[in-house]
């Protein structure tokens, strides 16, 4: 799978220096996947979860959320956002997907 927009995480994880070994073996996971479908995502990441078209990852025993787009047909992955797990909590990225049910 290749991954899309990596520099968010990079953003990230210079703000985050606890995230980078984490994020880095998360890319490592996906780099190596060839997923057809979220249920082939779940047995990589069984945390994974689906929201609204997207991928939302648990990253680092569950201390940061990173948002993703996956093109299954592409074979290709969007990130979209990484985030802490208080950030998440939070919710004001939903109001993004959210949009789009509308």
């Amino acid at each position: 799978m290749k991954i899309n927009h990596w520099g968010r995480a990079r953003k990230f994880i210079k703000q985050n220096k606890e995230a980078e070994k984490p994020l880095r073996n998360w890319k490592k996971a996906v780099v190596e996947a060839a997923w057809k479908s979220f249920p082939e995502v779940k047995e990589t990441f069984n945390s994974a979860d689906w929201y609204e078209g997207a991928i939302i990852f648990d990253i680092g025993g569950n201390n940061f959320r990173l948002i993703a787009i996956c093109r299954f047909e592409l074979d290709r992955l969007y990130i979209d956002k990484v985030m802490s797990h208080q950030e998440y909590d939070k919710g004001a990225w939903k109001k993004r997907y959210d949009k789009k049910k509308k």
